[in-house]
Order: C-alpha cells, then structure tokens, then sequence
C-alpha cells in the first residue's frame, strides 16, 4: 500500500528545494522471510520471479515472492556454473542475466532460469563494471583511469566505452568519477582510503536501445545521448547541499570498507572481503582519509531506470530519516520524489514493482516489494 501526498510547500532536508508531488512507499505488497547478508543485485524475470545475489553468502537464489519460495541457482566457486563474490545482475535477451562474478573475474551469462550457461574473461580494463547491454549484444562500462595513458584525461575523468565482444571499444561519453585524493602518489603515513570521500560524481546508465543517460555532479542535471540524435540536457536541480560530519565521515570508511574486496585474500589468493574493521581501526582510517565539506547532490550509487524511460536518482542518506529519490521523465525533468522509510534502498525498478533491500536491527537484509509509482 502506498499513500500519495501533494502540496507546495513541503520540505526535505537541508537546503533541498520544494517539491510539488510526494510519493511515499510505506507498506510493502510483498516480502521474502529469507534473510540475505548483502545484497547486491535484484533482475526481475518476465513471469515475475527474481534472481538476487548476496555478496557474502556468495550465492544467486531465484525467489518467487507469490509462493514465497527460495531456489538456489548458483553457488559459491569457480566452476561453470558457480560465482564468488557475485554483485550486479544485469538484464539481457530475453530473461538472460549477465552476472558480475567480481571473485572469479569474470562475467557469468546466466540463462532464463538462473543457470549458468557461458563467462566472459574480465580481461578488458572496466569490463567487471559492466552496466548495460543493448539489443546488439554490446556491453556498455567505464575505462578506469589508472589504465589510461598519463594526461590523457583529467584523473577524475573516465571514458565510457560500448564494446561487442571480438570487436574493438568505440568511446560513447565521458563522465566525472571518483576524485582520487591530492597526494595519491605519495607514501601513506597512516591508513587512508585512496578516494576523496563524498566527492560528487556523475552517474550513468544506458537502456537497450544505447541511450546514455548521464546525471551530471555539477548542476544536478540530466543528460540523455541517444544512439542516434542530438544531446537533451535537462534544467539544473542544483540547491545548498549538507555538510558532511564527524559520523559520515566514520559512516563512509564503513561502507567502503564492507563494499571493496581485496586482491589476495580469497580462495587461491583471489579477491578476497576486506578484513573487518573495529572502531579504533575505522576512527584512524577515517583521519587519514580525505572527504569533501559538503554531501554531493545526489548518490551516484543509487541510480536506476525505471520503465518509460524514466529515472530514479537518491539523495545521499541521512541517519534514521527517510529515503528519497528523484524520478526524472526522459527530458532530464523532475515530475517527483519519492520516499521510503529509514534503512531501505532500492535495488531494482521491474514493469510493475519497486525492489527494496530493507536492513533490519539485526543487520541481515531482507528484500521487499513495492506497487511501482504511475
């Protein structure tokens, strides 16, 4: 059940402007009893299933939310039909998925059933962050910087590339990514993260026909490239953004820590979880590391495509407060916001339903099912 609010003059967050439509998700119209130690990617089937993958079980379950049934599909190894470390899910022909094995290094296709079925060797620099693949067959991802020649872009900047596997990269964008710290090159005095914490970003992602879709760090704005056909640049959503924290900052060290693998430390000296920090250890990181004075306008981990060409862009999260997101039409405009209750994200967006990861108080996560907003 969701409740729908409209007015002029409601507020959210610090220095965010008014919006004139609120939808607020509040009670789900499904959930799974099954409880999940990260989640990592949701890919909705046509028959209404969904295949979920858990980082930490190391595992992809195809889970049926009408008769509220699990069913493992793949399972933690390095065989044909097997996964460590499995992350996103992304959609391919038909009910085909495209699995990111991040601890085999390699991309699993997983057939209409979950099963495995062929890899794809993650020997091409970006190709393990895959987002998109289109009718053609092309996988769309970003060359990392530290592949590419020196000067050959500003080291925030990163190449999008779409590629077909035997063929040759064909760059289609150019985005903001991650800002590396000043003094990167230089030895480490004590722990730090390698990343400017907080630096805004661009996020992207591309639709099967080969539409970019770009939200761009500066201004807020949205920016559609078409396969074929001019740029639409939408209007700017830019507004005061919140100082970032003494918890954030700890917050962040947190995230990042439980979200990177390190080479080495899996099975056969593979990539491996980062070893669990105590809060000593998070507080030290968290002074050697370099953040940004203010949360960026939107996460740019929290951007999905909806059906209608529609987009869904998060606001960095606050503690304990509710969760909101942008829905942008396919001109780059506004049309609402909507709101989750606090310690959920949205994970997918299928034809008809909104998929949200809810973490409960005891720290599993559990994924629930929402009527999709029209």
């Amino acid at each position: 059940m969701r409740s729908l609010i409209i007015g002029c003059s409601l507020m959210f967050g610090i220095g965010i402007p008014v919006y004139p439509q609120t939808v607020r998700l509040t009670t789900p119209n499904a959930s799974l009893a099954e409880e999940f130690s990260s989640i990592r990617g949701v890919r909705e089937l046509t028959d209404g299933r969904v295949l979920v993958s858990d980082y930490i079980d190391q595992r992809v379950v195809l889970a049926d939310f009408a008769k509220g049934s699990i069913t493992p599909k793949v399972s933690k190894g390095g065989g044909p039909g097997e996964a460590r470390l499995p992350t996103r899910l992304i959609p391919s022909r038909g009910d085909s998925t495209i699995l990111v094995d991040l601890g085999n290094n390699r991309l699993l296709i997983l057939d209409g059933q979950g099963r495995g079925v062929r890899t794809i060797p993650g020997d091409h620099p970006g190709i393990m962050g895959v987002r998109g693949i289109d009718v053609r067959g092309a996988l769309y991802y970003a060359i990392p910087g530290w592949s590419q020649p020196k000067g050959a872009l500003p080291d925030d900047s990163v190449r999008i590339v779409r590629w077909i596997p035997g063929g040759t990269e064909e760059t289609i964008g150019v985005v903001q990514g991650e800002r590396m710290r000043s003094d990167i090159r230089q030895p480490a005095p004590k722990p730090r993260i390698p990343i400017v914490g907080y630096a805004a970003q661009d996020a992207w992602v591309v639709s099967e026909d080969g539409t970019l879709r770009i939200v761009r760090a500066g201004g807020y704005r949205v920016v559609t490239l078409p396969l074929h056909g001019s740029p639409v640049n939408g209007p700017s959503y830019a507004s005061a953004p919140r100082p970032v924290t003494a918890a954030d900052r700890l917050a962040f060290v947190r995230a990042f820590n439980a979200a990177s693998p390190m080479s080495g430390k899996g099975e056969n000296g593979g990539m491996g979880y980062s070893p669990q920090l105590n809060e000593h250890e998070i507080a030290e990181i968290a002074k050697g590391t370099e953040f940004a004075e203010h949360h960026p306008f939107f996460d740019a981990g929290r951007v999905l495509q909806a059906p209608g060409g529609r987009l869904w862009v998060g606001h960095p999260v606050e503690a304990g407060k509710p969760v909101l997101y942008d829905v942008f039409d396919r001109g780059g405009q506004r049309v609402t916001t909507v709101e989750l209750l606090p310690g959920r994200r949205i994970i997918a967006l299928g034809s008809q339903h909104v998929y949200v990861v809810h973490e409960t108080d005891s720290g599993v996560e559990q994924l629930e099912r929402y009527t999709l907003p029209r």
